[in-house]
C-alpha cells in the first residue's frame, strides 16, 4: 500500500503532481516494456523477425530488470512525452499554474523538434526497434498511426487550451500525415488504416484513435476532409463490434492475439464517445458506445476496480489498463461512471503506486513487475489522474 493511499486527505491532483515531479526529475526519460532491441548487447544478434521477437520479449517478460545489464539506455519516448504534456495541460486548466502550461509547451517543442526525419509532415514513432509478431518490423523513430495520433492530440489540446495557432498547425500536419502516408486496406467494404506506412495489419483501436483525433480536429478547420474521414472510420468501428459489445484487437478476429482486452477496448470507447454523443439516441454509433461501455464495465473489471487483462483472463493487472479505465469513465461522467473511475483510481494508487512517486507496471498471478516504465505506466497514470482531478474540480 502506498503512502498516498493511506492518507485520505491527499487529493488525486496532489498525487498527480508528485508523479509528474518524479518524471520531471528524470527528464521524462526511462525504460519501456518493449525497448529490449535498444540493447547494444542484443542488437547484433537480432537480425530477423524471430530473433528480434525473442530478444524483445526476453527483456519484456524477465522477472528481473535486465536493462542495466544489457546496457539499454533510459530515453524519452515520443508517445510518453505527448501524454505528459496532456497531463500538464489538465493540471494547468484546473489550477491556473502557468508553470504547468510552460512545461507542457517545453515538451511539445521537444516533440516538434524530434519528428520522424524522413517526412516533411509531423509524425512520430517509438524510440526503439519493434517487432510486431510476424506482421511487421518498425525501426526506431519510424512513424506509426498510434504515436502520431497521440502526438497530434497533444498539440491539439494545447491549441484548445491556449489558442496558439502554431500548435493547431502541427496537429493538422499530423492528421494530414496519417491521411496521406499510413497504408490502407479494404476491410468489409471500408477503407481503413493499417499501423504504419508499410504494413497491412488492420487494428480496430488504431482506426478508432485516428477517427477520434480527426473528429476533434475537424471543428477547428474549414475543410470537411477530416470530419468525413472520421465518419467513415467510425462506421468501420461500429461494424466491427462483436455481438457481446466488445471489440477484437484485429480484423479479421482470427488474427487477434488478444480477444477483448482492457485498454484497447478503452481506446475504442474514448475515441468513439464525442462522435456518438453528437448523434441521435437511435444512431448506430451511440448504440455501439452504450453497448460497448456496458460490456467494458461488466467484463473487464473486478469488483474492487482491478482492471482485468482480458474479458476471460484476470491477470496480469496492468497500470496502462487502469489509467485508460480512469480516462474512459471520467469522460462520460455519469454518477455510475464517476464512481467507477474513483474505484479504479483507488485500486491503482493502493496497489501500483510506489512511495517514491512512480507507478509500476503489472501485478501478475505469481510475479509482479515493479520496474518504473516512463511511458507505459507513469505517463499514462499522470494523464489519467490529471483528467480525474480536473473533472472533480469542474463538478465542485
Amino acid at each position: 500500500m502506498s503512502k498516498h493511499s493511506r492518507d485520505t486527505a491527499v487529493s488525486v491532483g496532489a498525487i498527480c503532481d508528485d508523479c509528474l515531479a518524479w518524471a520531471h526529475e528524470r527528464d521524462y526519460a526511462g525504460y519501456d516494456p518493449y525497448d529490449g532491441l535498444n540493447s547494444p548487447v542484443l542488437n547484433p544478434l537480432t537480425n530477423d523477425w524471430l530473433t528480434r521477437l525473442i530478444g524483445m520479449h526476453a527483456v519484456n517478460k524477465s522477472p528481473v530488470n535486465l536493462r542495466p545489464l544489457l546496457r539499454i539506455p533510459a530515453e524519452r519516448n515520443p508517445k510518453g512525452i505527448a501524454l505528459f504534456a496532456m497531463a500538464y495541460l489538465n493540471r494547468y486548466r484546473e489550477t491556473g499554474d502557468t508553470t504547468k502550461r510552460d512545461r507542457a509547451e517545453t515538451l511539445l517543442r521537444w516533440l516538434e523538434n524530434n519528428r520522424s526525419s524522413e517526412y516533411d509532415l509531423a509524425a512520430w514513432g517509438y524510440n526503439f526497434d519493434w517487432q510486431n509478431a510476424r506482421k511487421f518490423f518498425l525501426p526506431a523513430y519510424q512513424p506509426s498511426i498510434v504515436v502520431t495520433v497521440f502526438g497530434g492530440r497533444a498539440f491539439l489540446e494545447y491549441y484548445e487550451t491556449t489558442g496558439e495557432p502554431w500548435a493547431l498547425e502541427i496537429a493538422e500536419s499530423a492528421a494530414t500525415f496519417i491521411q496521406e502516408n499510413i497504408n490502407r486496406e479494404q476491410v468489409n467494404g471500408f477503407d481503413v488504416f493499417t499501423y504504419t506506412p508499410h504494413d497491412s495489419f488492420v487494428l480496430v483501436n488504431t482506426n478508432a484513435l485516428a477517427a477520434g483525433f480527426f473528429y476533434q480536429l475537424a471543428s477547428h478547420t474549414s475543410s470537411t476532409e477530416f470530419s468525413e474521414r472520421a465518419t467513415e472510420l467510425f462506421r468501420f468501428v461500429v461494424d466491427s463490434q462483436a455481438d457481446s459489445g466488445g471489440w477484437y484487437y484485429a480484423i479479421p478476429a482470427n488474427e487477434s492475439h488478444l480477444s477483448h482486452d482492457n485498454f484497447h477496448t478503452g481506446f475504442v470507447l474514448e475515441s468513439l464517445y464525442g462522435y456518438a454523443m453528437d448523434q441521435p439516441a437511435d444512431h448506430p454509433a451511440r448504440k455501439a458506445y452504450n453497448k460497448g461501455l456496458q460490456f467494458y464495465r461488466d467484463n473487464l473489471f473486478d469488483k474492487n476496480g482491478a482492471p482485468r487483462f482480458e474479458a476471460d483472463k484476470r491477470y496480469p493487472y496492468d497500470a496502462h489498463a487502469a489509467a485508460q479505465a480512469i480516462l474512459t469513465f471520467t469522460q462520460r461522467d455519469t454518477n455510475q461512471d464517476r464512481k467507477m473511475a474513483k474505484t479504479v483510481c483507488e485500486w491503482a494508487t493502493t496497489n501500483m503506486l510506489n512511495d517514491d512517486g512512480y507507478f509500476h507496471r503489472r501485478i501478475g498471478r505469481v510475479l509482479t513487475d515493479k520496474t518504473p516504465y516512463m511511458r507505459w505506466s507513469q505517463a499514462w497514470m499522470c494523464r489519467a489522474l490529471s483528467a480525474l482531478s480536473l473533472r472533480d474540480s469542474e463538478n465542485g
